[in-house]
């Protein structure tokens, strides 16, 4: 298995911050990041059609479920991230009324190649696909304070 490297933990940690605040409580979390506190202590989230999300979270009560993915540049339009795009952007909730939430967290120097990937996933205009674009300068760590 493969170590998530830093910089995909920290977007990780924006993409479930964001769930968060959009009021999904997360459930599952894949590895540790800094600054992750209790997302860290999250059990590894379950596989869905053979894939595994980066995390997962839902609300109301279980009727809603979203899924978030952490891509790094170098990543983004591989055929693992086509198929987990598909495959998450697709799903919807029992009731077939509603398609599950797919948070997506990128560096914003690549959002263009987020959009090609999205594009030849069938979902660039999709609405429930939420794109989050991070600051390259907030995935570093700096270690000084000037």
């Amino acid at each position: 298995m493969i170590m998530p490297g830093r910089q995909h933990q920290a977007l990780l940690l924006w993409a479930v911050r964001r769930m968060t605040a959009d009021g999904f409580v997360v459930a599952g979390f894949d590895g540790v990041a800094d600054r992750g506190g209790s997302f860290n202590a999250l059990p590894t989230p379950f596989s869905l059609a053979g894939r595994r999300p980066d995390a997962w979270a839902a609300k109301d009560g279980g009727r809603l479920i979203a899924f978030a993915e952490a891509k790094s540049a170098g990543d983004i339009l591989s055929r693992r991230t086509l198929s987990q795009l598909r495959t998450f952007g697709a799903v919807r909730m029992k009731d077939g009324a509603s398609l599950c939430p797919l948070y997506v967290a990128v560096p914003r120097e690549a959002a263009p190649m987020l959009d090609e990937a999205l594009r030849s996933a069938g979902l660039i205009s999709a609405r429930n696909v939420i794109r989050i674009h991070v600051p390259e300068v907030l995935l570093t760590e700096t270690g000084r304070a000037a």
